[in-house]
């Protein structure tokens, strides 16, 4: 540690929920320090450079109707989004078969897309009676929480072509096998996001646009204004709190404030020791949450060549790796980008990884590739890069998607987001509306600079660069 300061609100964690929370605070004149682990800003949200100025998301990156929070964010920040490439047909391909559709539904057999529409609509019908701001009091809230999502799907659904497209789906936005999230916390999502079609669809649902210049630019532009008031390369070890506020160490600077703001995903936090201890409830939610995780696949062309065919770069297959495939490319198409997502363990219904895929980057790279010329014929085989960003063994983040397994929260019920002593928390997974996505991150840190807002009186303190 080399310098102490002294602020009204401290706030861990520079990704895009804590660097929201500092920026509201700071608009309403409080005094903030913002330390962050990691040598960037931008938490889960990270851009990977392809070539010439172009970038691809490594970590989340769609926003879309209904994220109201984070669209007024990137329009005060002065950004601007570009909408999701969407024009020509997709491609559905399933035990060899491969054919092309438009809209959101593969062409499904009559009995199977049934199949699909009741499983929706029971599913549906069920989130709608979960409160959102407390789902551990629906009716039938312990039912469902102690029961997984995989199971409900397996026990509720007629055909294996309906499971594996809902497995495909639900995985993709969770980044965990459904067989070890609860029911409950996805009716939960089902109902936060605005229903199932907006989850998974494309054009008016949640992938619809793209920030230009990638999502992580949201951070970069509030760190920016927040200045030296960042500090990186700086974990938390300690954080020690009484009535008079607290006090954090780590490994740049020691804060003395008057509020703290976590905005950590709460696995994370049990990397810092907190003293007095915290209660049992949110202690024991940190030691038992689930963080899905898994690698995002690039493969980079001189071009889009598949609009070339008439085709979109959207792809739903059953395929060993490109599962679900989406055209990634920068608005002006000067070089075209196919993303698929693969995960870090099975989650059933032909949605296995074997130990091989996992932990060599060459077969990945080789079955990706070896898959998209399946989907996109022989011109897929070249490309002139290939990039991926995994999830698994980053320093500081335990990875990309929160979720819960059973028993969570009818157990732990709002600790995730309830305020202990001076500690307020923040970070997607504490908000209510769109919880898992950017948007939740800047409408959870929104909330807890209002808490801390609401608390602090309007005076600010003089950022002290020392106190010896």
């Amino acid at each position: 540690m080399d310098e102490q300061q002294q602020a009204d609100v401290v706030v861990i964690g520079a990704g895009v929920s804590g660097l929201t929370a500092a920026r509201r605070l700071d608009q309403a004149g409080h005094a903030v320090v913002v330390v962050e682990a990691d040598d960037r800003v931008g938490g889960r949200t990270v851009n990977l450079d392809v070539a010439d100025g172009v970038i691809t998301e490594g970590g989340g990156q769609w926003v879309g109707p209904g994220q109201d929070r984070v669209l007024a964010l990137v329009d005060e920040l002065g950004l601007s989004t570009f909408d999701t490439f969407v024009d020509g047909k997709s491609i559905y391909l399933r035990k060899g078969r491969q054919r092309r559709y438009d809209g959101t539904i593969p062409p499904l057999r009559p009995h199977v897309l049934a199949d699909y529409a009741q499983a929706q609509l029971r599913l549906e019908r069920m989130a709608r009676s979960v409160p959102l701001d407390a789902p551990w009091t629906a009716r039938k809230a312990r039912e469902w929480d102690a029961t997984t999502f995989g199971r409900w799907i397996d026990a509720n659904t007629a055909t294996e072509e309906t499971r594996l497209l809902f497995t495909l789906a639900f995985t993709v936005t969770s980044s965990e096998d459904l067989h070890s999230t609860s029911l409950l916390q996805q009716l939960f999502r089902i109902a936060a996001c605005g229903g199932m079609d907006h989850m998974v669809n494309i054009t008016g649902g949640a992938q619809e646009a793209r920030v230009i210049g990638g999502t992580q630019r949201i951070a970069l532009r509030m760190a920016e204004d927040l200045g030296d008031r960042v500090v990186l390369d700086s974990p938390v070890s300690a954080i020690s709190y009484d009535d008079r506020g607290v006090l954090v160490r780590s490994a740049r600077v020691e804060v003395r404030a008057r509020r703290a703001i976590v905005a950590m995903a709460p696995p994370d936090v049990e990397r810092i020791r907190i003293t007095p201890d915290l209660p049992v409830r949110r202690a024991m939610l940190q030691r038992r949450w689930a963080t899905g995780s898994e690698s995002k696949l690039f493969a980079i062309y001189d071009r889009p060549f598949w609009r070339e065919q008439g085709l979109n770069g959207q792809a739903v297959t059953d395929l060993p790796v490109a599962n679900y495939v989406v055209d990634n490319s920068p608005p002006d198409a000067s070089v075209g980008i196919l993303l698929a997502f693969l995960g870090t363990a099975g989650a059933g219904h032909g949605l296995h990884w074997s130990d091989a895929l996992l932990d060599d980057p060459t077969a990945r790279r080789d079955a990706f590739l070896a898959d998209l010329v399946t989907i996109f014929g022989p011109q897929a085989a070249q490309p002139t890069a290939y990039l991926e960003k995994g999830w698994t063994n980053e320093p500081w983040i335990s990875g990309c998607v929160g979720s819960r397994p059973p028993g969570l929260l009818t157990q732990y019920t709002d600790a995730d987001r309830r305020p202990v002593g001076p500690i307020h928390w923040a970070g997607t997974e504490t908000a209510i509306v769109n919880q898992g996505y950017i948007d939740g991150a800047v409408s959870a840190g929104e909330r807890a600079a209002d808490e801390v807002g609401r608390v602090l009186e309007p005076t600010t303190v003089t950022t002290a660069r020392s106190m010896s």
